[in-house]
Formats: structure tokens, sequence, C-alpha cells
């Protein structure tokens, strides 16, 4: 389970969100809305550990330790920036982030999955929009987590590599795992819990 209580994040003491406390299950899928600054962004890295919150906690796990305390990484996040290494091969990029969650026997099916076979001793800078997004994306696979933490995840996608991605995050929460995301976009899941950043302005 993940829980976050009386989380709030100030810029200047400008509260951009505060009071946010709520608990997420297995098996849930979230998306994240709110208005350009409403600091989707912000929360993601908080919960993935990567900013600190102005206030409250976040608690992950079945000892609901918090994750400042986890040492091992326990969620998978993608960004704007897709932290890929350019000057690498997909495949290179793609052990990289799988001998750091210890789960190499599953770079064979990430590379099946999104459909990379065929350029997997191709340097990223070569690839296209496209591409380099799907190698991000094969960390999702690749690197054994329960939380998975997207930010924008579908932009430069098409729509057949779309609902390719849609169906993974399914899966993904149908087998127990949390996928906390942000989009601009309705991504058409039917169970998906709505949080609108919006209304923990003030």
């Amino acid at each position: 389970m993940l829980s976050l209580q009386l989380l709030g994040f100030f810029i200047d003491e400008k509260s951009i969100f505060q009071n946010i406390s709520i608990s997420f299950l297995p098996c849930s899928i979230i998306h994240l809305k709110g208005k350009n600054g409403s600091g989707k962004t912000s929360l993601l890295r908080m919960l993935a550990g990567i900013q600190s919150p102005s206030s409250g906690t976040i608690t992950f796990g079945k000892e609901s330790l918090p994750i400042s305390y986890l040492h091992k990484p326990y969620c998978t996040y993608i960004g704007h920036q897709l932290a890929i290494k350019q000057e690498l091969t997909v495949l290179q990029n793609i052990l990289y982030w799988a001998k750091l969650y210890d789960s190499e026997m599953l770079i064979g099916a990430a590379l099946s999955y999104f459909q990379l076979q065929d350029v997997i001793d191709t340097k990223c800078f070569e690839l296209s929009a496209g591409n380099q997004k799907k190698v991000a994306l094969a960390r999702l696979i690749s690197c054994s987590s329960k939380l998975w933490l997207l930010d924008e995840v579908d932009t430069n996608l098409d729509s057949s590599n779309k609902e390719i991605l849609l169906n993974l995050i399914l899966t993904h929460a149908n087998n127990g795992g949390i996928v906390i995301f942000a989009s601009h976009n309705d991504l058409q899941f039917k169970t998906a819990q709505i949080i609108n950043l919006d209304d923990y302005k003030e």
C-alpha cells in the first residue's frame, strides 16, 4: 500500500498543493489531473523519492515504511526526461536499468513487448522520438517493481503503441501493481481513480 499523509508542497510560501491524505491499494490505477503548475510532476517526483515534500509523509509497502527508509528500488519512474543515455545502444540502456533491479532475466520480454528487437544495437541518439519513448517504457517490464509513476508517458506514441502501453498498465494493475500517471489526455481507464490537484491548492 502507498500512503500519503498531510502531504504539502510550497514554493516561496505559495501553496502548490497541501493536505493530501490518501492511500492507494494494490490493483489501483490513479490518474493525476490539474492545471499546468498544479504540482503533478512534483508529486510524482516526491512519490519516487527524487524530491522532498514541504510537509507530510509518504509510506509504502506491507510494513508502511517511509520511502526514505527503502534501500532497494521500490518504484519505476518515467518522467519528462526519459533517462536514456543517448550514446549507448538500446540494449545497453535497458540492461543498465535491469541490473539496478536485479531483473536482467526480463530484458528479452521488454524488448519483445515494445518491438525493439530490430534496433537493440542502435545507439539511442539515432532513434526517432517514438522509439526513444519505447526504450524508456521498456523499463516498466525490465525493472520489476510494484509501483509505477508515469508522467505524460503517452506523448510521442502513435495509436498502436498507446494501445500497447494501456494494455501493459492494465495487466500490471490486475497483477497487484499500483500505477499513478499524469496526463492531459484521457487514457480511457474505466476503473481509474481521478485525483485533481486543483482541489488541494488551499
